[in-house]
């Protein structure tokens, strides 16, 4: 049990991008980070890890949750207090779930609290935007459920945007159905995001970015219609089809264009988690068929997979 000190965080995991969404809209799922932070007399930070990639992972200064927290400190012009870091990490690193996401998150809320004060969300993403530069998976993991976001930059001589500062973040969330099953395939192989974003094109035509608006208007609208009105024809796989990323990122992982293709009574969506490796099903039924005819497909391209099955976290961060 904590003691009366400890101060405590969980954030979810996040899938971003939902095909045609690219880089505005993510969805938080029950996979977590949690972190508990004691304060020490020992004059440094430090931690201690479990989770995956544990003997890669940095116990010192450089570990992205310590960083973080620092970042905090310094834009608050505060010190940093001494403390020992408990870390319990279920997300697997470097697969598009969002594990940079929830350690900066978890790092700024913590960071705060050491310091003595609290946070809202939007000081809380705006912050984290900082360090990641990208506001998706960050807005999601904050809030939780299914979020769309975009960046807010007042230009010069211009007044800002009502309730905007330079940098803000512009969010939007909606709970996420209990119905819907998300069933994420893991390929043996990690996707590092700066390999999947140097893939891409400096330049899209018309016809393509054009395709993925009305893909991304229709799938804001079906969620947003909210959780009671959800039924099985509400999705559709054609509904997150894209034209600005996947086919970029497809080929560097043998499967994924073969997953990305798949479909199955029951599946409502299917697309790249964030950058990849992962590949993240929607389905109302027969998920478990749906995840082991992935992993199948993976295998037959040569690649080792497995599946898990998850929810959405429609809570986001707590304490």
């Amino acid at each position: 049990m904590s003691t009366p000190s400890t101060i405590s965080v969980t954030v979810p995991a996040t899938t971003a991008n939902l095909g045609c969404a690219f880089d505005c809209a993510a969805i938080a799922v029950s996979l977590h980070l949690r972190v508990s932070a004691t304060p020490s007399s020992t004059g440094i930070l430090a931690c201690a890890y479990r989770g995956p990639n544990a003997e890669s992972i940095p116990l010192d200064s450089s570990n992205l949750i310590i960083k973080s927290m620092q970042h905090y400190a310094t834009r608050a012009k505060k010190t940093l207090p001494s403390a020992h870091l408990d870390i319990k990490n279920e997300i697997p690193l470097g697969v598009g779930l969002g594990s940079s996401a929830a350690a900066i998150v978890a790092g700024i809320v913590l960071g705060a609290e050491l310091c003595g004060a609290k946070l809202d969300a939007a000081e809380t993403l705006r912050l984290a935007l900082e360090i990641e530069g990208h506001p998706d998976n960050l807005a999601a993991a904050v809030h939780g459920g299914m979020v769309v976001s975009a960046i807010v930059e007042s230009a010069p001589g211009l007044p800002a945007v009502a309730g905007a500062s330079s940098k803000d973040v512009l969010v939007l969330k909606t709970e996420v159905s209990q119905q819907l099953d998300f069933v994420c395939v893991i390929p043996d192989v990690p996707l590092p995001t700066e390999k999947a974003r140097a893939v891409l094109p400096a330049q899209y035509s018309r016809q393509d970015v054009v395709a993925n608006l009305q893909r991304t208007a229709l799938l804001a609208a079906a969620f947003f219609s909210g959780p009671a009105s959800f039924s099985e024809k509400t999705l559709s796989p054609e509904m997150f089809r894209d034209k600005l990323h996947q086919p970029y990122r497809a080929p560097l992982i043998p499967g994924i264009a073969q997953c990305l293709e798949y479909r199955h009574q029951g599946l409502a969506g299917i697309f790249l988690s964030g950058a990849g490796s992962a590949v993240m099903a929607i389905a109302t039924r027969n998920a478990q068929q749906i995840g082991d005819a992935l992993v199948a497909e993976f295998r037959r391209a040569g690649t080792s997979a497995r599946a898990l099955l998850l929810k959405a976290d429609n809570r986001g961060i707590r304490g």
